[in-house]
Protein backbone atom coordinates (compact mmCIF):
# COMPACT_ATOMS: atom_id res chain seq x y z
CA UNK A 1 0.00 0.00 0.00
CA UNK A 2 1.27 3.32 -0.88
CA UNK A 3 2.40 5.89 1.84
CA UNK A 4 -0.30 8.65 2.69
CA UNK A 5 0.78 12.07 1.45
CA UNK A 6 -0.83 15.18 2.99
CA UNK A 7 -0.46 17.85 0.42
CA UNK A 8 -1.18 20.25 3.03
CA UNK A 9 -0.83 20.47 7.06
CA UNK A 10 0.88 23.16 9.22
CA UNK A 11 2.49 21.21 11.13
CA UNK A 12 5.15 24.40 12.05
CA UNK A 13 2.02 26.07 13.58
CA UNK A 14 2.20 26.49 17.58
CA UNK A 15 -0.46 24.37 18.12
CA UNK A 16 1.98 21.71 17.78
CA UNK A 17 5.32 23.12 19.76
CA UNK A 18 4.54 20.95 22.79
CA UNK A 19 4.32 17.47 21.24
CA UNK A 20 5.48 17.67 17.69
CA UNK A 21 8.31 15.18 17.89
CA UNK A 22 5.26 12.74 19.61
CA UNK A 23 3.31 13.81 16.68
CA UNK A 24 5.49 12.92 14.15
CA UNK A 25 6.08 9.16 15.63
CA UNK A 26 2.78 8.44 15.65
CA UNK A 27 2.74 9.71 11.62
CA UNK A 28 5.53 7.07 11.05
CA UNK A 29 3.18 4.16 12.67
CA UNK A 30 -0.05 5.85 10.41
CA UNK A 31 1.86 5.12 7.53
CA UNK A 32 2.37 8.91 6.54
CA UNK A 33 5.48 9.29 3.77
CA UNK A 34 5.07 13.22 2.85
CA UNK A 35 3.53 16.24 4.22
CA UNK A 36 3.63 19.44 2.77
CA UNK A 37 3.91 22.47 4.73
CA UNK A 38 2.08 25.71 3.80
CA UNK A 39 2.97 28.73 5.06
CA UNK A 40 0.83 32.17 5.94
CA UNK A 41 3.44 34.81 6.36
CA UNK A 42 7.03 35.52 6.04
CA UNK A 43 7.81 34.39 9.90
CA UNK A 44 5.80 31.06 9.37
CA UNK A 45 7.64 30.20 6.25
CA UNK A 46 10.61 30.52 8.36
CA UNK A 47 9.67 27.94 10.23
CA UNK A 48 7.88 25.79 8.04
CA UNK A 49 11.76 25.62 6.05
CA UNK A 50 13.31 25.17 8.87
CA UNK A 51 10.84 22.10 9.58
CA UNK A 52 10.94 20.53 6.50
CA UNK A 53 14.54 20.58 6.37
CA UNK A 54 14.70 18.91 9.92
CA UNK A 55 13.13 15.47 8.20
CA UNK A 56 13.15 14.01 5.26
CA UNK A 57 9.20 13.24 3.88
CA UNK A 58 8.70 17.02 5.01
CA UNK A 59 8.11 19.78 2.42
CA UNK A 60 7.07 22.98 2.34
CA UNK A 61 5.20 25.85 0.51
CA UNK A 62 6.48 29.29 1.45
CA UNK A 63 4.48 33.07 0.93
CA UNK A 64 1.78 35.42 2.39
CA UNK A 65 -1.78 34.21 2.75
CA UNK A 66 -4.75 36.86 2.49
CA UNK A 67 -5.12 37.71 5.92
CA UNK A 68 -1.12 38.79 6.35
CA UNK A 69 -1.12 40.60 2.63
CA UNK A 70 -1.32 44.06 4.54
CA UNK A 71 2.07 43.28 5.77
CA UNK A 72 3.75 42.53 2.45
CA UNK A 73 6.29 44.91 0.48
CA UNK A 74 8.62 44.64 -2.10
CA UNK A 75 11.33 43.73 0.51
CA UNK A 76 8.87 40.68 1.96
CA UNK A 77 9.16 39.37 -1.97
CA UNK A 78 12.86 39.81 -2.12
CA UNK A 79 13.01 38.35 1.22
CA UNK A 80 10.62 35.36 0.31
CA UNK A 81 12.52 35.14 -2.61
CA UNK A 82 16.25 34.59 -1.01
CA UNK A 83 14.53 32.10 1.83
CA UNK A 84 14.06 30.16 -1.16
CA UNK A 85 17.14 30.10 -2.73
CA UNK A 86 18.47 29.76 0.75
CA UNK A 87 16.44 26.45 1.57
CA UNK A 88 17.26 24.49 -1.60
CA UNK A 89 20.76 24.94 -1.67
CA UNK A 90 20.61 23.51 2.17
CA UNK A 91 18.41 20.74 0.73
CA UNK A 92 20.70 19.94 -1.51
CA UNK A 93 23.72 19.79 0.87
CA UNK A 94 21.77 17.36 2.86
CA UNK A 95 21.78 15.22 -0.24
CA UNK A 96 18.37 16.01 -1.03
CA UNK A 97 16.20 17.66 -4.50
CA UNK A 98 14.82 20.44 -3.15
CA UNK A 99 12.53 21.42 -0.01
CA UNK A 100 10.38 24.02 -0.84
CA UNK A 101 8.06 22.80 -3.69
CA UNK A 102 5.31 25.66 -4.72
CA UNK A 103 4.45 29.21 -3.47
CA UNK A 104 1.56 29.31 -1.05
CA UNK A 105 -0.58 29.68 0.52
CA UNK A 106 -1.49 32.75 -1.23
CA UNK A 107 -5.17 34.10 -2.62
CA UNK A 108 -8.12 36.36 -1.42
CA UNK A 109 -10.43 35.76 1.84
CA UNK A 110 -13.19 38.07 1.92
CA UNK A 111 -15.04 36.25 4.52
CA UNK A 112 -12.57 37.78 7.27
CA UNK A 113 -11.41 40.74 4.88
CA UNK A 114 -8.10 41.26 7.35
CA UNK A 115 -6.66 42.59 4.81
CA UNK A 116 -8.25 45.33 2.37
CA UNK A 117 -9.36 43.77 -0.95
CA UNK A 118 -7.14 46.07 -3.70
CA UNK A 119 -3.70 44.86 -1.34
CA UNK A 120 -4.88 40.88 -1.36
CA UNK A 121 -5.32 41.08 -4.86
CA UNK A 122 -1.60 42.89 -5.63
CA UNK A 123 -0.33 41.14 -3.48
CA UNK A 124 -1.71 37.64 -4.66
CA UNK A 125 -0.55 38.62 -8.56
CA UNK A 126 2.74 39.48 -7.20
CA UNK A 127 3.22 35.76 -5.64
CA UNK A 128 2.01 34.45 -8.74
CA UNK A 129 4.44 36.33 -10.74
CA UNK A 130 7.22 35.37 -8.22
CA UNK A 131 6.91 31.78 -8.44
CA UNK A 132 6.83 32.33 -12.35
CA UNK A 133 10.27 33.39 -11.93
CA UNK A 134 11.41 31.07 -9.80
CA UNK A 135 9.99 27.86 -11.33
CA UNK A 136 7.35 26.98 -8.99
CA UNK A 137 3.70 25.91 -8.66
CA UNK A 138 1.12 28.03 -6.31
CA UNK A 139 -1.04 26.80 -3.83
CA UNK A 140 -4.36 28.85 -3.61
CA UNK A 141 -6.48 29.96 -0.68
CA UNK A 142 -9.65 31.28 -1.85
CA UNK A 143 -13.27 31.88 0.43
CA UNK A 144 -15.94 33.83 -0.60
CA UNK A 145 -13.88 35.58 -3.32
CA UNK A 146 -14.19 32.61 -6.34
CA UNK A 147 -15.11 34.95 -9.52
CA UNK A 148 -11.97 37.88 -8.26
CA UNK A 149 -9.87 34.86 -7.72
CA UNK A 150 -10.69 33.08 -10.91
CA UNK A 151 -10.01 36.57 -12.88
CA UNK A 152 -6.52 37.13 -11.39
CA UNK A 153 -5.69 33.29 -12.32
CA UNK A 154 -7.10 33.72 -15.80
CA UNK A 155 -4.92 36.83 -16.28
CA UNK A 156 -2.28 35.34 -15.15
CA UNK A 157 -2.55 32.28 -17.64
CA UNK A 158 -2.79 34.67 -20.32
CA UNK A 159 0.15 36.61 -19.20
CA UNK A 160 2.23 33.53 -19.42
CA UNK A 161 2.36 33.26 -15.83
CA UNK A 162 0.69 29.89 -15.13
CA UNK A 163 2.51 27.01 -16.99
CA UNK A 164 2.42 24.91 -14.09
CA UNK A 165 -0.31 23.61 -12.60
CA UNK A 166 -1.90 25.26 -9.67
CA UNK A 167 -3.86 23.50 -6.31
CA UNK A 168 -7.14 25.15 -5.12
CA UNK A 169 -7.00 24.29 -1.35
CA UNK A 170 -9.54 23.17 0.62
CA UNK A 171 -12.09 23.44 -2.42
CA UNK A 172 -15.59 24.00 -1.03
CA UNK A 173 -16.93 25.42 -4.16
CA UNK A 174 -19.59 23.66 -7.24
CA UNK A 175 -18.95 21.18 -9.71
CA UNK A 176 -19.47 24.37 -12.78
CA UNK A 177 -16.72 25.94 -10.94
CA UNK A 178 -14.59 23.05 -10.60
CA UNK A 179 -14.69 22.77 -14.24
CA UNK A 180 -13.76 26.36 -14.69
CA UNK A 181 -10.79 25.93 -12.72
CA UNK A 182 -9.75 22.23 -14.06
CA UNK A 183 -9.89 24.55 -17.75
CA UNK A 184 -7.38 26.71 -16.30
CA UNK A 185 -5.05 23.28 -15.06
CA UNK A 186 -5.53 23.52 -11.76
CA UNK A 187 -5.59 20.67 -9.33
CA UNK A 188 -8.10 21.06 -6.44
CA UNK A 189 -7.78 20.14 -2.63
CA UNK A 190 -10.45 18.09 -0.48
CA UNK A 191 -9.90 17.93 3.44
CA UNK A 192 -11.96 17.23 6.58
CA UNK A 193 -15.32 18.82 5.10
CA UNK A 194 -15.83 15.87 3.01
CA UNK A 195 -16.71 13.53 6.19
CA UNK A 196 -19.21 16.20 7.73
CA UNK A 197 -22.79 15.26 7.59
CA UNK A 198 -23.96 17.91 5.94
CA UNK A 199 -21.82 18.57 3.42
CA UNK A 200 -22.89 18.32 -0.10
CA UNK A 201 -20.17 20.16 -2.64
CA UNK A 202 -17.23 18.90 -1.93
CA UNK A 203 -18.72 15.57 -2.38
CA UNK A 204 -20.48 16.33 -5.71
CA UNK A 205 -17.06 17.79 -7.13
CA UNK A 206 -14.87 14.90 -5.73
CA UNK A 207 -16.91 11.99 -7.68
CA UNK A 208 -16.94 14.06 -11.11
CA UNK A 209 -13.53 15.14 -10.69
CA UNK A 210 -10.84 13.95 -13.13
CA UNK A 211 -8.51 10.83 -11.52
CA UNK A 212 -5.52 13.16 -11.93
CA UNK A 213 -6.53 16.45 -10.72
CA UNK A 214 -7.29 15.71 -7.16
CA UNK A 215 -5.10 16.22 -4.14
CA UNK A 216 -6.10 14.89 -0.47
CA UNK A 217 -4.97 17.35 2.86
CA UNK A 218 -5.98 17.65 6.19
CA UNK A 219 -5.18 21.46 6.87
CA UNK A 220 -4.03 20.29 10.38
CA UNK A 221 -4.55 21.75 12.84
CA UNK A 222 -7.95 22.48 11.63
CA UNK A 223 -11.21 21.59 9.57
CA UNK A 224 -10.69 17.65 12.07
CA UNK A 225 -12.84 15.17 9.89
CA UNK A 226 -15.16 13.27 11.42
CA UNK A 227 -15.39 10.98 13.92
CA UNK A 228 -12.90 14.06 15.85
CA UNK A 229 -14.36 16.82 14.61
CA UNK A 230 -13.67 19.62 17.85
CA UNK A 231 -9.70 18.15 18.49
CA UNK A 232 -6.75 18.98 17.08
CA UNK A 233 -6.47 17.38 13.58
CA UNK A 234 -3.13 16.05 11.90
CA UNK A 235 -2.01 14.16 9.20
CA UNK A 236 -2.51 10.32 10.49
CA UNK A 237 -6.66 11.50 10.39
CA UNK A 238 -5.81 11.82 6.34
CA UNK A 239 -7.13 8.18 6.60
CA UNK A 240 -10.70 9.48 7.51
CA UNK A 241 -10.64 12.10 4.49
CA UNK A 242 -9.33 8.72 2.52
CA UNK A 243 -11.50 6.03 2.92
CA UNK A 244 -14.08 8.95 2.87
CA UNK A 245 -12.85 10.17 -1.20
CA UNK A 246 -12.79 5.88 -1.69
CA UNK A 247 -16.68 6.03 -0.74
CA UNK A 248 -17.34 8.85 -2.76
CA UNK A 249 -15.27 7.71 -6.07
CA UNK A 250 -16.34 4.05 -5.84
CA UNK A 251 -12.80 2.93 -5.52
CA UNK A 252 -10.63 1.10 -2.66
CA UNK A 253 -9.14 2.75 -0.35
CA UNK A 254 -5.56 1.65 -1.29
CA UNK A 255 -6.45 2.96 -5.07
CA UNK A 256 -7.15 6.40 -3.47
CA UNK A 257 -3.93 6.36 -1.18
CA UNK A 258 -2.24 5.52 -4.54
CA UNK A 259 -3.55 7.71 -6.93
CA UNK A 260 -3.19 10.70 -4.32
CA UNK A 261 0.52 9.66 -3.78
CA UNK A 262 1.04 10.11 -7.55
CA UNK A 263 -1.19 13.58 -7.79
CA UNK A 264 0.47 15.26 -5.22
CA UNK A 265 4.20 13.77 -6.64
CA UNK A 266 3.44 15.19 -10.07
CA UNK A 267 1.74 18.63 -9.13
CA UNK A 268 4.91 19.01 -6.63
CA UNK A 269 7.20 17.34 -9.22
CA UNK A 270 9.07 14.82 -6.80
CA UNK A 271 10.09 11.55 -7.10
CA UNK A 272 7.26 8.98 -7.24
CA UNK A 273 9.09 5.97 -5.78
CA UNK A 274 7.60 5.26 -2.58
CA UNK A 275 10.28 4.14 -0.51
CA UNK A 276 12.47 7.56 -1.55
CA UNK A 277 12.46 11.14 0.94
CA UNK A 278 9.88 9.45 3.00
CA UNK A 279 9.41 9.73 7.12
CA UNK A 280 11.37 8.26 8.75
Amino acid sequence: MYPIFDTHAHLQDPDFAEDLDQVLENLLEAGVGRVVLPASDLADSYRAADLALQHPGLYCVLGCHPHEAKSWTAESRQELADLIQKTQAQARAQGREKVVVGIGEIGLDYHYDFSPRPIQAQVYRDQIELAAELGLPIVVHEREAFEDSYNILARAKADGLLDLPFACHCFSGSVESADRLLKLGAYLGFDGPLTFKKSRKPLEVLAAMPEDRWLLETDSPYLTPEPFRGKRNDPSKLTFIARKAAEIRQETYESILEQNWHNACRFFSLDPDPSKDILA
